[in-house]
């Protein structure tokens, strides 16, 4: 638990979680805006907390996040 509290998020973290997420929202058409956008965002840190330091491994937890698979769902729903 400790490491995931302390993960710090230089440049280069930075860049992985925004290429992602920035990916994801383009994929699903969520506007970066919206509340939904907001709470992805809150997933994607998470995911990247829990270890998934590398651009390909990141979009790959994303893939399988309930929370990100419900959100995209109801996205093509609107």
């Amino acid at each position: 638990m400790r490491a995931f509290l302390e993960t710090a998020f230089g440049p280069n973290e930075l860049e992985i979680v925004d290429q992602a997420f920035n990916h994801w929202l383009a994929q699903h058409q969520v506007p970066k805006n919206s509340p939904d956008a907001e709470l992805a965002a809150a997933i994607v840190m998470t995911l990247y907390r829990e270890g998934h330091r590398t651009r390909p491994t990141l979009e790959a937890a994303m893939a399988k996040h309930r929370g990100l698979i419900d959100l995209s769902n109801l996205a093509s729903e609107t």
